[in-house]
């Protein structure tokens, strides 16, 4: 049973997003699918189908099928769902039709980046080939890469960073393992749709957050909402002043899907809320003052060196919107109501 919190969500995008009947009786190979984002990808595709009685089938690869299982038990039971089970840096074999590949599947935890920067760097290229190659094998009708603003780099003098605007990205530094790879994934893209005509979009999402983050996610929205729902004080390893885009999951996930749906090939699309710019310190402090009664506190500690090379090395990062909002899409969630959403979700039993 979905948490409440999450369902709510689910079905606000059924009813906000109208190219979701778009993947109405079509098939859907989904990476990552058991992931935060590619979990709420499948419910809200499944459930939007549900709705019109549509025939909409998810081919979800996974590592792990009793949790896949588990967790989506109910369309697993309605014949929706298929598991691929296997890791993404072997070939994807699959017998029957695809129409549409979502590619979710990386490392996208802080932790793994110090800790398995090989791993990271596999899984991103790797991964992104194989599924591009059975992409051009059954000429599906589109393939989306869920990629990140981290492809940025640090960028200098650029208030709103449009599709086109980059910055710097250290090649010589360990951390810089996800964003150099994930930028070389898009490129990988525009070039397998430049030579085998697989048409391909990107979403490039901000940062994303919501109900449904691991409890052991390692990102700072992940660990200061937990730290607030359970009365802890929020210890920050930074000054935080770093200031970025946030988007909250039901947005972000509502805006993939309008990528998947109307954008152009070869195009990349910021997926990001222009009501969700904050610094690292200002969001600490937004959730201590949505919830006094909890009684937290905003401290500060130096990290540790090894705490410190996980750390995103991009100053400030606040995307421009304006070309994924031309298609139709619009970030409905603010910051606050999207805090107060995560901690209530954290309180559901």
């Amino acid at each position: 049973m979905l948490n409440p919190v999450i369902q709510e969500d689910v079905e606000r995008i059924c009813k906000g997003n109208a190219d979701l009947a778009a993947f109405d009786n079509q098939t859907l190979m989904i990476t990552g699918a058991t992931g935060f984002v590619g979990s709420f990808l499948v419910h809200t595709l499944l459930q939007s189908s549900l709705k019109r009685n549509g025939k909409t089938k998810i081919i979800a690869i996974v590592r792990n099928e009793q949790r896949a299982r588990e967790m989506f038990a109910p369309y697993v039971e309605k014949g929706m769902m298929e598991f691929l089970v296997q890791d993404v840096c072997q070939p994807v074999r699959y017998e029957g039709p695809v129409d549409y590949v979502i590619h979710c599947a990386s490392n996208a935890a802080p932790k793994e980046y110090g800790t398995d920067p090989v791993g990271t760097m596999k899984t991103n290229f790797l991964g992104t080939n194989h599924l591009l190659e059975l992409g051009r094998e059954k000429k599906i009708k589109k393939f989306l890469y869920v990629s990140t603003i981290e492809v940025y780099g640090t960028t200098y003098n650029v208030p709103r960073i449009g599709e086109h605007d980059f910055g710097i990205i250290d090649s010589t530094k360990v951390r810089s393992c996800y964003p150099i790879s994930k930028k070389a994934c898009e490129t990988l893209c525009i070039s397998y749709s430049e030579q085998y005509q697989v048409p391909v979009v990107i979403g490039r999402l901000s940062y994303i957050y919501g109900p449904g983050m691991k409890p052991n996610d390692s990102k700072v929205v992940a660990q200061f909402t937990r730290d607030v729902a359970a009365g802890r004080d929020i210890v920050m390893k930074s000054k935080g002043e770093q200031l970025r885009s946030y988007t909250y999951i039901a947005d972000a996930v509502s805006g993939l899907l309008t990528v998947l749906a109307k954008g152009a090939d070869q195009e990349a699309y910021n997926v990001a809320s222009p009501d969700s710019i904050t610094t690292i310190c200002g969001m600490a402090q937004t959730l201590v003052e949505l919830f006094p009664e909890k009684g937290a506190k905003v401290l500060f500690d130096l990290p540790t060196e090894t705490e410190a090379k996980r750390f995103s090395l991009i100053q400030d990062a606040v995307l421009n919107p304006e070309k994924l909002e031309t298609l139709g899409w619009k970030a409905e969630i603010s910051l606050k109501e999207g805090l107060a959403r995560v901690v209530e979700s954290l309180s559901e039993k």
